[in-house]
């Protein structure tokens, strides 16, 4: 009985050690990211995307997305290691979601999950922030949990959950600015509209700005 008391304990502490937290998350400045932890990500950028117009010329516009900032894996170990990242896409109501890790995206139109893998010398950090982004067809919140599992754990070393928020009409004050009235939408072809229509609509500001928005 005792031999396998001693064999239990063996084996416990034998699964911890194969399951230590070799890879956290870390922020821009190196600050660890609590295991756990919850993000809100809610600044908007934007990035040009075109729409082909009838007579076959193309019209520049600028999309917003939310993208995800700030946010590294760091090999808090003293060996060079790999690692397995999955990005589960918990909610994702409207537009287009990228996860990107060392510059290795995949993209996902709904709920669902992406894997990438990745290498990280001792004490080095994999960017996960540049291109991982949500780019919203409308107002929402899409919510990812990224998580991270070393090569030789048994588990997720590290978890976090990040939430995208978006809304349009939070953005600068612009619905406070009689400058930034509708003057013209138009088809995701081009074709001008008298008023909203099913779909992806085209809107031009009064200040210039163009956003693409989806109608239900």
């Amino acid at each position: 009985m005792k031999k396998l008391f001693t064999l239990c304990i063996a084996l416990l502490f034998s699964c911890v050690a194969m399951n230590a937290q070799n890879f956290i998350f870390v922020d821009g400045e190196g600050n660890t990211i609590e295991n756990g932890a919850t993000l809100t990500m809610d600044q908007v950028s934007y990035k040009e995307d075109f729409v082909f117009n009838p007579d076959g010329s193309y019209e520049i516009i600028q999309v917003p997305m939310i993208p995800l900032s700030g946010v590294y894996i760091k090999n808090n170990s003293s060996e060079s290691q790999s690692c397995k990242v999955t990005y589960n896409v918990t909610a994702l109501p409207n537009g287009t979601f990228a996860a990107c890790c060392a510059g290795n995206c995949s993209n996902l139109d709904s709920e669902g999950t992406i894997e990438k893998n990745a290498n990280a010398d001792a004490g080095k950090t994999i960017d996960i922030s540049t291109e991982t982004e949500w780019v919203p067809a409308s107002d929402g919140t899409t919510t990812v949990k990224i998580s991270v599992q070393g090569s030789k754990s048994m588990l997720p070393d590290s978890e976090i959950t990040v939430n995208f928020v978006y809304s349009s009409t939070s953005i600068d004050g612009i619905q406070n600015n009689a400058d930034n009235k509708v003057v013209a939408r138009y088809s995701i072809n081009g074709q001008l509209l008298d008023a909203p229509q099913k779909g992806i609509n085209i809107l031009k500001y009064a200040d210039g700005r163009i956003e693409k928005v989806i109608v239900k």
